[in-house]
């Protein structure tokens, strides 16, 4: 086990202050979408939007394709951005998770949540609000896109064992970038295919994981065995 260094656990408690400090938001943006009184407010028919996303996001899977290590991500690459095409065409095509349940969930006359919101813009042509929560979202997906950049560029083409930059940090930066982007985005717009997808692909990730270092103590045998033993995980 890596040693707890003090520098980690300032990180931690940062990341636990955080987490903390935006649950109520997310808890009232999860409620509003999820009511099914909110359904006239959810955009729905912007599929020149939902293309517009799904590639910006789905850009992140190549990153995982091109490094010449770490290859075996390259089957689930698929998954990552059906993933992707799931989240953006309910958040912005159709929102079907609101359909389905909207039957089954019992009527109320409490006023729906209102959300918050950070500002309303015009995007070809259609009014939106942008949320807190799908800010935040967007703010650890720039982040998480940035270690997996990171991550890519330091093992793109090295058949040698990485150990500095963003890997000095973590075995795992580019597993640790996507599951990040999953996460925030489950909480941010949470739907039923989304959560179930997502819980799916963190697991895979975490196997990927697993299995890539059982194939490196082979290679590099104790160098990776060191490496291991003083760099944490994911984080």
């Amino acid at each position: 086990m890596a040693e707890m260094k003090p520098y980690r656990i300032a990180v931690f408690a940062l990341i636990a202050i955080f987490l903390v400090a935006i649950a109520p938001v997310f808890e009232n943006n999860i409620s509003f979408l999820l009511n099914p009184m909110a359904l006239y407010a959810l955009a729905s028919g912007q599929w020149a939007v939902v293309a517009i996303w799904i590639c910006v996001f789905s850009a992140f899977s190549l990153f995982l394709v091109f490094p010449r290590k770490r290859g075996e991500f390259r089957k689930y690459k698929g998954a990552y951005v059906a993933y992707i095409i799931a989240l953006f065409t309910e958040m912005f095509g159709f929102p079907l998770t609101l359909y389905l349940l909207s039957g089954f969930l019992p009527a109320s006359s409490s006023p729906v949540p209102v959300p918050y919101k950070v500002f309303s813009f015009t995007f070809l042509g259609v009014g939106y609000d942008l949320l807190l929560t799908s800010l935040i979202a967007g703010m650890v997906s720039i982040v998480a896109g940035a270690i997996i950049i990171l991550g890519w560029k330091k093992i793109y083409n090295n058949a040698s064992l990485v150990t500095d930059g963003i890997y000095k940090y973590s075995r795992h930066p580019q597993y640790l970038g996507m599951s990040m982007v999953i996460v925030a985005w489950m909480f941010a717009w949470p739907t039923i295919p989304t959560t179930l997808m997502g819980a799916v692909l963190v697991g895979v990730y975490y196997r990927l994981a697993r299995t890539e270092e059982k194939e490196l103590e082979k290679e590099f045998g104790k160098a990776y065995a060191e490496y291991k033993e003083r760099t944490p995980f994911y984080l």
